[in-house]
C-alpha cells in the first residue's frame, strides 16, 4: 500500500490541465488543412495575380463552420442550385442545400484566394 501511496502523487503531477484554444486558432487551422488539401488535390488554379486554392467536403464543412461563428451566411440561388455562401476577405466558403432540380443537397466547398501578384507570370 505504502508503493501506491508514493506513485500516485507521480502520477497526478504527470496529468496535464485542459489546453485552451482559441477560436483563431482553431480557424487558422481549419484554413491550414483547406490549403494542404487543396495542394494535395491539384485544385489550385493560377488565375493571373492570384492563385485560387479549392477545397471540399470535409475540410471545407469544418472551415464553413469555424468562420460561421462570425460571418453569417447570405442565400444565393442560381443555375447550380442554392446556397448558403460565407465571404471573409476574398475567401468564400459555400455550403450547397439544394441542387439545380430544386433536391436537398449538402455539400461544401472553400475557395481561398492568394493575391501572387506577378511572381509567377513569365
Amino acid at each position: 500500500m505504502r508503493r501506491f501511496a508514493m506513485i500516485i502523487p507521480f502520477v497526478l503531477a504527470g496529468v496535464p490541465g485542459y489546453a485552451q484554444i482559441s477560436p483563431q486558432a482553431l480557424t487558422l487551422a481549419g484554413v491550414n488543412d483547406c490549403i494542404k488539401e487543396a495542394l494535395d488535390a491539384g485544385s489550385v488554379e493560377n488565375d493571373g495575380t492570384v492563385l485560387i486554392l479549392s477545397c471540399s467536403a470535409a475540410k471545407a464543412k469544418i472551415l464553413y463552420n469555424f468562420i460561421g461563428r462570425k460571418i453569417r451566411f447570405e442565400i444565393v440561388q442560381d443555375r447550380n442550385g442554392k446556397f448558403e455562401n460565407r465571404h471573409f476577405g476574398n475567401n468564400a466558403c459555400y455550403h450547397r442545400v439544394e441542387d439545380p432540380s430544386g433536391k436537398i443537397a449538402d455539400e461544401f466547398r472553400c475557395d481561398l484566394i492568394l493575391t501572387i501578384g506577378d511572381v509567377l507570370s513569365e
